[in-house]
């Protein structure tokens, strides 16, 4: 014990002299911090992750968004507690809801949370928020601390004889060296964000603004997703239990911005410069137009029939209607079997029996699915558990008529609990055809249309038009700030989807 205690107590020594040796002044309160990292290694690790960030994802091509945006960045970064940093502002053509910092400079935000922007002052609030983090060194104090961490772990564990830390003894050092880090840095990068709107002179109520536009595209998510039946995917900077909720946010920024005078927002000229941008999924991935889900790069189509629900994936399509699912995905064609009289049937019939599925299966139903000038064929097995009877059926479909891609054989595996959906599935899979050369050309995806609010308009009727589907009033309501029940003034320049 005592020679525990002697190792303990070397370790806190050799601890505490690293601690004051790793001191900075904190460039937001001015006070030290313990880091372990330089601001050399922090521009470093920051450049690090922008190459793999531009690697890995596709950055809009729109060059007087991403000027505006980088404008817009610099101005703010100008103001705040780092202004010598060389700043770098990037957006990301990805539908996602979300936008990010990484240390030494470097903010990005996706094409997804762009359009729910109602002016340039809440535009320019969160994109102060994501600066904060990085002028508060939030990325940089939290790396230090995992480091420090390690290390404690790594001298208890290898030093003190049969030495392994209880879990106690670990959530308290983890919280002692990491107290309230992920609620404060929420709340202080909110802060700072409304700070940098003061200083470059942006209406402060915008910052709260937005949180509530982040706290109702959560209700509503929450809504679809409990009408769908599935787990809602929420939260921007609130996904992880730690961090402070919207309502929390917006009552700590409400307490700072009251009886501040209003500035400009720039309403009119942010929303001209949304008119004609991407909606949801770019025509490259696919995406669904009144209830049609179309794909010009291998220029196929089909209808979504009887509230069954489209989930697009980079490498399938995923279709769900209560607990049952149909995975669609595409598989190169070889034209030398086409040429040797390769069938729909014989395709499936070769690949199901490569697995071990016909053992414990039995096949109740053989069918030619030919639709559309599109060659087919479909199974359908039934598997007697020992509490219960489910169903799967293998539909494969050959698209022969490519000009630009290889021939493909679209496969479809639809597990039912029961054959109540069967026949609507299996309707959808009717209507897969080709989409026109009209179309493919025509096709540019969903896009925002920026219109003027008039006289006898109403978001009822506007929704009516709406590619949006089933939830179209909320979703526009959502998009333009009146989310759950408001409405826009006569002559307000509202966003809508075509």
């Amino acid at each position: 014990m005592n020679t525990k205690i002697h190792l303990v107590k070397k370790y806190s020594l050799l601890l505490y002299f690293m601690f004051l040796s790793s001191c900075a002044t904190n460039p937001v309160s001015g006070i030290p911090d313990f880091v372990t990292i330089t601001e050399g290694q922090e521009i470093s690790i920051g450049a690090s992750y922008h190459k793999q960030i531009l690697e890995n994802n596709k950055i809009i091509e729109n060059k007087e968004l991403n000027d505006y945006f980088e404008k817009l960045g610099n101005s703010i970064a100008k103001q705040s507690h780092r202004p010598k940093l060389k700043w770098h502002f990037t957006l990301i053509d990805d539908p996602t809801f979300n936008a990010f910092a990484t240390p030494g400079g470097y903010v990005y935000m996706y094409r997804g949370m762009l359009n729910y922007f109602n002016s340039e002052a809440e535009l320019a609030g969160v994109i102060g928020h994501e600066i904060g983090h990085i002028t508060a060194r939030h990325a940089v104090r939290g790396m230090s601390t995992a480091q420090i961490t390690n290390l404690l772990l790594g001298i208890l564990q290898s030093n003190v004889p049969g030495g392994q830390l209880t879990s106690n003894a670990f959530n308290l050092m983890n919280l002692m060296v990491n107290r309230g880090y992920s609620r404060k840095f929420e709340l202080e990068a909110d802060q700072l964000g409304e700070e940098y709107l003061g200083k470059t002179n942006y209406d402060t109520l915008a910052m709260s603004s937005f949180l509530k536009t982040l706290k109702h595209s959560d209700e509503l998510e929450k809504k679809i997703a409990k009408s769908e039946g599935r787990e809602p995917n929420i939260g921007y900077h609130g996904v992880f239990s730690t961090h402070p909720d919207n309502e929390k946010r917006i009552k700590a920024l409400a307490k700072k911005s009251k009886n501040i005078s209003k500035t400009k927002n720039n309403k009119e000229k942010f929303l001209k410069l949304l008119d004609g941008s991407l909606y949801g999924s770019s025509p490259e991935e696919g995406y669904v137009k009144d209830s049609i889900f179309y794909h010009p790069i291998f220029a196929i189509k089909f209808s979504i029939l009887d509230d069954w629900i489209l989930k697009n994936e980079p490498d399938k399509l995923i279709l769900k209607k209560n607990e049952d699912t149909m995975i669609l995905r595409a598989d190169e064609l070889l034209a030398d079997d086409l040429e040797n009289g390769l069938t729909p049937e014989q395709f499936l019939k070769d690949g199901i029996e490569k697995t071990s599925f016909l053992s414990k299966n039995e096949l109740i139903k053989s069918e030619i699915f030919s639709h559309n000038g599109l060659e087919g064929h479909s199974y359908l097995y039934k598997t007697q558990g020992l509490m219960n009877t489910t169903y799967r059926r293998f539909t494969a479909i050959f698209d022969t008529k490519t000009f630009k891609t290889k021939p493909k054989a679209w496969i479809a595996i639809t597990d039912l609990k029961e054959l109540t959906n069967d026949k609507s599935s299996t309707d959808i899979l009717r209507t897969f055809s080709k989409m026109s050369a009209t179309e493919v050309k025509s096709s540019k995806g969903l896009r925002i249309k920026v219109i003027r609010f008039r006289d006898g308009m109403s978001y009822e009727k506007l929704a009516k038009g709406s590619p949006l589907g089933k939830f179209a009033i909320d979703k526009l309501r959502l998009l333009n700030g009146h989310y759950p029940d408001k409405n826009p003034a006569i002559g307000d320049l509202i966003k809508i989807v075509q």
